[in-house]
């Protein structure tokens, strides 16, 4: 079994690392890594190659759906109020999703309504928005495996 040690041992495993990652959860790259390529690190260790390799954009960060909540509160605040729809990394974000975050974060205290009313907004590099030109009716699921979708087409970066 190898364990690294130093950073340049994670080198000959980045391609193969990166890889995995895009298609299976971090402990399953773990396991897959340690059973087969008797290649053994830590959780710790996994989670800080991957943000080097930046490699962490996987999932939505808390950050990142705050930022999204107070992009939609203040667009709806305009006059005429705004729908606004997301994309982050050039994926598009379901609403749900967002909605989903918001009551949870407040529930479990994690921010507060006033924090997401403040107006002070953290610039996220790889998030795009935009109000969109006909009414969504369909879920996510069904707008993502159209033939027509194109998650590039209506944003404009």
């Amino acid at each position: 079994m190898f364990r690294p040690a130093k950073p340049e041992d994670w080198e000959p495993y980045r391609e193969l690392i990166a890889y995995l990652y895009t298609y299976m959860k971090l402990k399953d790259v773990m396991e897959e890594m340690q059973n087969n390529h008797h290649f053994k690190a830590t959780e710790k260790q996994y989670k800080t190659q991957l943000k080097k390799w930046n490699l962490d954009t996987k999932y939505t960060k808390a950050s990142e759906y705050i930022a999204m909540i107070k992009i939609q509160r203040q667009r709806e605040a305009e006059n005429p109020p705004k729908q606004t729809r997301f994309a982050l990394r050039g994926r598009p974000v379901d609403p749900k999703d967002i909605t989903r975050f918001e009551k949870r974060a407040l529930k479990k205290g994690m921010i507060k309504e006033e924090d997401l009313n403040d107006g002070n907004i953290e610039e996220i590099e790889e998030l795009a928005y935009d109000t969109p030109t006909e009414e969504i009716n369909y879920s996510y699921a069904d707008y993502a495996t159209t033939s027509e979708y194109d998650p590039y087409a209506d944003y404009q970066y």
